[in-house]
Protein backbone atom coordinates (compact mmCIF):
# COMPACT_ATOMS: atom_id res chain seq x y z
CA UNK A 1 0.00 0.00 0.00
CA UNK A 2 1.25 3.50 -0.83
CA UNK A 3 1.48 5.89 2.10
CA UNK A 4 0.69 9.55 1.43
CA UNK A 5 3.03 11.92 3.28
CA UNK A 6 1.32 14.51 5.50
CA UNK A 7 3.77 17.26 6.56
CA UNK A 8 1.41 18.47 9.31
CA UNK A 9 1.29 15.14 11.14
CA UNK A 10 4.19 15.54 13.55
CA UNK A 11 4.52 12.97 16.37
CA UNK A 12 2.25 13.96 19.22
CA UNK A 13 -0.19 15.93 17.09
CA UNK A 14 -3.87 14.99 17.10
CA UNK A 15 -5.49 13.00 14.31
CA UNK A 16 -8.77 11.26 13.53
CA UNK A 17 -9.24 7.60 12.64
CA UNK A 18 -12.70 6.27 11.84
CA UNK A 19 -14.24 9.14 13.77
CA UNK A 20 -12.09 8.51 16.85
CA UNK A 21 -9.48 11.01 18.02
CA UNK A 22 -5.97 9.64 18.12
CA UNK A 23 -2.39 10.80 18.16
CA UNK A 24 0.31 10.71 15.49
CA UNK A 25 3.05 8.34 16.60
CA UNK A 26 5.59 5.86 15.28
CA UNK A 27 3.99 2.73 13.86
CA UNK A 28 6.27 0.80 16.24
CA UNK A 29 4.65 2.29 19.37
CA UNK A 30 1.06 1.47 18.41
CA UNK A 31 0.09 -2.07 19.39
CA UNK A 32 -3.08 -2.21 17.28
CA UNK A 33 -1.03 -1.27 14.23
CA UNK A 34 0.65 -4.69 14.42
CA UNK A 35 -2.68 -6.45 13.99
CA UNK A 36 -3.78 -3.88 11.39
CA UNK A 37 -0.79 -4.63 9.19
CA UNK A 38 -1.26 -8.36 9.72
CA UNK A 39 -4.89 -8.02 8.57
CA UNK A 40 -3.83 -5.70 5.72
CA UNK A 41 -5.82 -2.85 7.27
CA UNK A 42 -3.15 -0.18 7.18
CA UNK A 43 -3.63 2.67 9.69
CA UNK A 44 -3.89 6.26 8.41
CA UNK A 45 -0.49 7.84 7.83
CA UNK A 46 0.38 11.20 9.37
CA UNK A 47 3.81 11.51 7.75
CA UNK A 48 7.22 9.83 7.57
CA UNK A 49 10.08 10.40 9.99
CA UNK A 50 13.04 9.14 8.03
CA UNK A 51 11.99 5.64 7.00
CA UNK A 52 9.56 5.25 9.91
CA UNK A 53 5.84 5.72 9.21
CA UNK A 54 4.14 8.07 11.68
CA UNK A 55 0.57 6.79 11.88
CA UNK A 56 -2.68 7.77 13.57
CA UNK A 57 -3.02 5.59 16.67
CA UNK A 58 -6.17 5.47 18.81
CA UNK A 59 -4.76 3.16 21.50
CA UNK A 60 -5.30 4.40 25.07
CA UNK A 61 -1.61 3.85 25.83
CA UNK A 62 1.44 3.51 23.62
CA UNK A 63 4.08 0.80 23.98
CA UNK A 64 7.86 1.07 23.85
CA UNK A 65 8.57 -0.78 20.62
CA UNK A 66 6.40 -3.46 19.01
CA UNK A 67 9.47 -4.84 17.26
CA UNK A 68 10.57 -6.19 20.65
CA UNK A 69 7.25 -7.99 21.21
CA UNK A 70 5.82 -11.37 20.30
CA UNK A 71 2.41 -12.98 20.62
CA UNK A 72 2.02 -16.15 22.65
CA UNK A 73 0.68 -19.06 20.62
CA UNK A 74 -0.96 -20.51 23.74
CA UNK A 75 -2.50 -17.51 25.52
CA UNK A 76 -2.75 -15.02 22.66
CA UNK A 77 -1.17 -12.36 24.88
CA UNK A 78 1.49 -9.91 23.74
CA UNK A 79 4.87 -10.04 25.47
CA UNK A 80 7.96 -7.84 25.19
CA UNK A 81 11.17 -9.58 24.31
CA UNK A 82 12.73 -7.80 27.27
CA UNK A 83 14.22 -8.92 30.52
CA UNK A 84 17.54 -10.05 29.08
CA UNK A 85 19.41 -8.88 32.18
CA UNK A 86 16.85 -10.46 34.51
CA UNK A 87 17.03 -13.68 32.51
CA UNK A 88 20.84 -13.77 32.54
CA UNK A 89 21.04 -13.09 36.29
CA UNK A 90 18.41 -15.73 37.01
CA UNK A 91 20.42 -18.34 35.15
CA UNK A 92 23.68 -17.12 36.71
CA UNK A 93 22.29 -17.48 40.22
CA UNK A 94 20.97 -20.95 39.46
CA UNK A 95 24.40 -22.04 38.21
CA UNK A 96 26.43 -20.37 40.95
CA UNK A 97 24.37 -21.51 43.95
CA UNK A 98 23.95 -25.00 45.31
CA UNK A 99 21.10 -26.84 43.58
CA UNK A 100 17.79 -26.66 45.37
CA UNK A 101 15.55 -29.68 45.81
CA UNK A 102 14.88 -32.41 48.37
CA UNK A 103 18.26 -32.10 50.09
CA UNK A 104 17.88 -28.33 50.20
CA UNK A 105 14.40 -28.57 51.72
CA UNK A 106 15.45 -31.20 54.27
CA UNK A 107 18.44 -29.09 55.36
CA UNK A 108 16.26 -26.08 56.08
CA UNK A 109 13.66 -28.22 57.83
CA UNK A 110 16.29 -29.63 60.15
CA UNK A 111 17.91 -26.26 60.86
CA UNK A 112 14.77 -24.18 61.36
CA UNK A 113 12.19 -26.63 62.62
CA UNK A 114 13.56 -29.60 64.59
CA UNK A 115 10.03 -30.85 65.16
CA UNK A 116 9.61 -31.22 61.38
CA UNK A 117 6.27 -29.46 61.28
CA UNK A 118 4.68 -29.24 57.87
CA UNK A 119 5.76 -26.19 55.91
CA UNK A 120 7.53 -25.25 52.71
CA UNK A 121 10.61 -23.00 53.08
CA UNK A 122 10.96 -19.95 50.86
CA UNK A 123 14.58 -18.71 50.95
CA UNK A 124 13.68 -15.71 48.78
CA UNK A 125 11.21 -14.34 51.36
CA UNK A 126 12.02 -11.06 53.12
CA UNK A 127 10.36 -9.50 56.16
CA UNK A 128 10.54 -5.68 56.43
CA UNK A 129 11.18 -3.83 59.68
CA UNK A 130 10.30 -0.30 60.83
CA UNK A 131 11.42 1.62 63.93
CA UNK A 132 14.36 3.25 65.66
CA UNK A 133 16.38 0.09 66.25
CA UNK A 134 16.38 -3.63 65.50
CA UNK A 135 15.29 -4.64 69.00
CA UNK A 136 12.10 -2.59 68.91
CA UNK A 137 11.41 -2.85 65.18
CA UNK A 138 7.91 -3.68 63.96
CA UNK A 139 7.84 -6.22 61.12
CA UNK A 140 4.74 -5.48 59.06
CA UNK A 141 5.48 -5.89 55.32
CA UNK A 142 7.14 -8.47 53.09
CA UNK A 143 9.33 -8.57 50.01
CA UNK A 144 11.41 -10.79 47.72
CA UNK A 145 15.19 -10.94 47.54
CA UNK A 146 16.12 -10.53 43.86
CA UNK A 147 19.89 -9.87 43.94
CA UNK A 148 22.89 -9.47 46.24
CA UNK A 149 21.72 -5.98 47.22
CA UNK A 150 18.06 -5.54 46.31
CA UNK A 151 14.66 -6.55 47.65
CA UNK A 152 11.47 -6.11 45.63
CA UNK A 153 8.40 -4.90 47.52
CA UNK A 154 5.28 -2.73 47.22
CA UNK A 155 5.43 1.04 46.96
CA UNK A 156 3.13 1.47 49.95
CA UNK A 157 5.54 -0.59 52.08
CA UNK A 158 8.37 1.95 51.91
CA UNK A 159 6.96 3.83 54.90
CA UNK A 160 4.33 3.66 57.61
CA UNK A 161 2.37 6.67 58.93
CA UNK A 162 3.12 5.64 62.52
CA UNK A 163 6.50 3.90 62.16
CA UNK A 164 8.29 5.94 59.49
CA UNK A 165 10.41 4.62 56.64
CA UNK A 166 11.40 0.98 56.31
CA UNK A 167 14.78 0.46 57.98
CA UNK A 168 15.52 -3.26 57.97
CA UNK A 169 15.27 -6.38 55.84
CA UNK A 170 15.21 -9.78 57.58
CA UNK A 171 16.20 -12.85 55.57
CA UNK A 172 16.70 -16.53 56.27
CA UNK A 173 13.79 -16.87 58.68
CA UNK A 174 10.63 -18.93 58.68
CA UNK A 175 9.02 -17.67 61.89
CA UNK A 176 8.79 -14.34 63.64
CA UNK A 177 9.59 -16.31 66.80
CA UNK A 178 12.79 -17.83 65.36
CA UNK A 179 15.84 -17.34 67.63
CA UNK A 180 17.66 -14.05 67.06
CA UNK A 181 20.81 -15.82 65.88
CA UNK A 182 18.86 -17.19 62.89
CA UNK A 183 17.64 -13.77 61.75
CA UNK A 184 19.87 -12.23 59.09
CA UNK A 185 19.10 -8.52 59.31
CA UNK A 186 20.31 -6.02 56.73
CA UNK A 187 19.98 -2.25 57.02
CA UNK A 188 18.25 -0.42 54.17
CA UNK A 189 20.60 1.97 52.38
CA UNK A 190 18.28 3.30 49.70
CA UNK A 191 14.53 3.28 49.07
CA UNK A 192 13.42 3.55 45.44
CA UNK A 193 9.71 3.75 44.74
CA UNK A 194 8.57 3.65 41.12
CA UNK A 195 8.64 7.23 39.77
CA UNK A 196 4.95 7.04 38.85
CA UNK A 197 3.83 5.74 42.23
CA UNK A 198 1.59 8.39 43.78
CA UNK A 199 0.11 7.26 47.13
CA UNK A 200 -2.54 6.55 48.19
CA UNK A 201 -3.23 5.46 44.59
CA UNK A 202 -2.64 1.74 43.98
CA UNK A 203 -1.22 2.17 40.49
CA UNK A 204 2.53 1.50 40.04
CA UNK A 205 2.61 0.09 43.59
CA UNK A 206 6.13 -1.28 43.40
CA UNK A 207 9.48 -0.38 44.98
CA UNK A 208 13.06 -1.53 45.47
CA UNK A 209 15.10 -1.57 48.68
CA UNK A 210 18.89 -1.52 48.48
CA UNK A 211 20.77 -3.01 51.43
CA UNK A 212 23.81 -1.33 52.97
CA UNK A 213 25.86 -4.50 52.76
CA UNK A 214 25.93 -7.31 50.25
CA UNK A 215 23.56 -10.18 51.07
CA UNK A 216 25.30 -13.49 51.71
CA UNK A 217 23.57 -16.30 49.83
CA UNK A 218 23.15 -19.70 51.47
CA UNK A 219 20.76 -22.64 51.70
CA UNK A 220 18.27 -20.41 53.48
CA UNK A 221 18.87 -17.16 51.56
CA UNK A 222 18.58 -17.20 47.79
CA UNK A 223 17.42 -14.67 45.17
CA UNK A 224 14.20 -15.16 43.25
CA UNK A 225 13.98 -14.84 39.49
CA UNK A 226 11.83 -12.14 37.92
CA UNK A 227 9.08 -12.77 35.39
CA UNK A 228 11.05 -12.24 32.18
CA UNK A 229 9.16 -14.63 29.92
CA UNK A 230 5.78 -16.24 29.50
CA UNK A 231 4.89 -18.84 32.12
CA UNK A 232 2.71 -21.65 30.80
CA UNK A 233 0.60 -22.00 33.95
CA UNK A 234 0.52 -18.42 35.22
CA UNK A 235 -3.23 -18.79 35.79
CA UNK A 236 -2.23 -20.52 39.04
CA UNK A 237 0.33 -18.99 41.38
CA UNK A 238 1.53 -19.01 44.97
CA UNK A 239 1.43 -16.04 47.34
CA UNK A 240 3.45 -15.96 50.56
CA UNK A 241 3.70 -13.68 53.58
CA UNK A 242 3.52 -13.24 57.34
CA UNK A 243 0.21 -11.35 57.21
CA UNK A 244 -3.03 -11.75 59.13
CA UNK A 245 -4.46 -15.27 59.31
CA UNK A 246 -7.89 -13.99 58.37
CA UNK A 247 -10.36 -11.18 58.83
CA UNK A 248 -9.76 -9.46 62.20
CA UNK A 249 -7.13 -12.06 63.13
CA UNK A 250 -3.54 -11.60 64.25
CA UNK A 251 -0.38 -11.72 62.15
CA UNK A 252 1.04 -15.14 61.34
CA UNK A 253 4.12 -16.29 63.22
CA UNK A 254 5.12 -18.75 60.48
CA UNK A 255 5.49 -17.80 56.82
CA UNK A 256 2.22 -18.67 55.10
CA UNK A 257 1.74 -19.99 51.58
CA UNK A 258 -1.46 -20.09 49.54
CA UNK A 259 -2.12 -21.20 45.96
CA UNK A 260 -4.41 -18.88 44.03
CA UNK A 261 -6.19 -18.72 40.69
CA UNK A 262 -6.02 -15.84 38.25
CA UNK A 263 -9.37 -14.14 37.69
CA UNK A 264 -10.19 -13.04 34.11
CA UNK A 265 -9.82 -9.39 33.17
CA UNK A 266 -13.55 -8.70 32.95
CA UNK A 267 -14.14 -10.13 36.42
CA UNK A 268 -11.23 -8.15 37.88
CA UNK A 269 -12.67 -4.99 36.33
CA UNK A 270 -15.96 -5.63 38.14
CA UNK A 271 -14.24 -6.45 41.43
CA UNK A 272 -12.03 -3.35 41.23
CA UNK A 273 -14.12 -0.59 39.60
CA UNK A 274 -13.43 3.15 39.62
CA UNK A 275 -12.45 4.14 43.15
CA UNK A 276 -10.58 6.93 44.90
CA UNK A 277 -7.51 4.65 45.00
CA UNK A 278 -8.12 3.38 41.45
CA UNK A 279 -9.16 6.43 39.46
CA UNK A 280 -9.06 4.49 36.19
CA UNK A 281 -10.38 1.26 37.67
CA UNK A 282 -8.55 -2.03 37.27
CA UNK A 283 -5.56 -1.77 34.88
CA UNK A 284 -4.87 -5.21 33.40
CA UNK A 285 -1.66 -4.00 31.77
CA UNK A 286 0.03 -3.33 35.12
CA UNK A 287 -2.13 -5.26 37.59
CA UNK A 288 -3.47 -8.77 38.19
CA UNK A 289 -6.12 -10.12 40.54
CA UNK A 290 -5.87 -13.59 42.05
CA UNK A 291 -8.04 -15.45 44.52
CA UNK A 292 -10.26 -18.52 44.59
CA UNK A 293 -13.87 -19.03 43.56
CA UNK A 294 -14.61 -22.15 45.60
CA UNK A 295 -12.42 -21.79 48.69
CA UNK A 296 -11.44 -19.10 51.19
CA UNK A 297 -7.96 -18.39 49.84
CA UNK A 298 -6.43 -14.94 49.70
CA UNK A 299 -3.64 -12.69 50.91
CA UNK A 300 -4.49 -10.47 53.86
CA UNK A 301 -3.34 -7.41 55.79
CA UNK A 302 0.39 -7.66 56.47
CA UNK A 303 1.14 -9.67 53.32
CA UNK A 304 1.76 -6.46 51.34
CA UNK A 305 4.95 -6.41 49.30
CA UNK A 306 5.25 -10.18 49.27
CA UNK A 307 5.47 -12.19 46.07
CA UNK A 308 2.96 -13.78 43.79
CA UNK A 309 5.16 -16.42 42.24
CA UNK A 310 5.39 -19.52 40.14
CA UNK A 311 8.04 -22.15 39.59
CA UNK A 312 10.54 -21.62 36.78
CA UNK A 313 10.24 -24.30 34.11
CA UNK A 314 13.98 -25.04 34.21
CA UNK A 315 13.87 -25.91 37.93
CA UNK A 316 10.78 -26.91 39.89
CA UNK A 317 12.16 -25.37 43.09
CA UNK A 318 13.35 -22.05 41.65
CA UNK A 319 10.69 -19.39 42.00
CA UNK A 320 9.87 -16.63 39.56
CA UNK A 321 8.09 -13.55 40.92
CA UNK A 322 5.21 -12.54 38.65
CA UNK A 323 3.45 -10.11 40.99
CA UNK A 324 3.81 -7.99 44.12
CA UNK A 325 0.99 -8.02 46.70
CA UNK A 326 -0.60 -4.58 46.55
CA UNK A 327 -4.11 -4.38 48.01
CA UNK A 328 -7.39 -6.27 48.01
CA UNK A 329 -10.98 -6.55 49.03
CA UNK A 330 -11.99 -7.88 52.44
CA UNK A 331 -9.87 -10.99 53.03
CA UNK A 332 -10.98 -14.25 54.59
CA UNK A 333 -14.21 -14.47 52.62
CA UNK A 334 -15.28 -16.92 49.94
CA UNK A 335 -14.43 -15.56 46.50
CA UNK A 336 -12.23 -12.76 47.85
CA UNK A 337 -9.32 -11.61 45.70
CA UNK A 338 -6.08 -9.70 46.04
CA UNK A 339 -4.71 -7.09 43.66
CA UNK A 340 -1.10 -7.57 42.54
CA UNK A 341 1.34 -5.34 40.67
CA UNK A 342 2.38 -7.07 37.44
CA UNK A 343 6.20 -7.42 37.61
CA UNK A 344 6.64 -8.01 33.87
CA UNK A 345 5.38 -4.49 33.14
CA UNK A 346 8.12 -2.96 35.30
CA UNK A 347 11.05 -5.10 34.22
CA UNK A 348 12.90 -2.33 32.37
CA UNK A 349 12.71 -0.08 35.42
CA UNK A 350 13.88 -2.83 37.79
CA UNK A 351 16.77 -3.82 35.52
CA UNK A 352 17.91 -0.20 35.15
CA UNK A 353 18.44 -0.01 38.93
CA UNK A 354 19.41 -3.51 40.02
CA UNK A 355 21.60 -4.43 37.04
CA UNK A 356 22.44 -1.11 35.30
Amino acid sequence: MEFLDNPEGHPGSKCIRDGVEGVCTSIYTCLTAVQDVKDKKYPPLCRYQGDTPIICCTDCELVNDTRTMYISQTSGRWYFRNGQKARDKCLDYMQELEPCGDHFTATIAKDLDPERKCYIPRPTAALLGYGLDEDSAQWVCAGSLISENFVLTAGHCISSPSLGEVKYVALGILKRSDPSDIWQIYHVKRIIAHPDYNPPSKYNDIALLETQTRVVFSDVVRPACLHFEEIENDNNAEATGWGALGLRKGLADTLQSVYLQEFPEDECSKLYPLHRLLRRGYDHRTQMCYGHHEEVKDTCEGDSGGPLQNTFHISSCQYMVIGVTSTGRQCGLLGSTGLYTRVFSYLHWIESIVWP
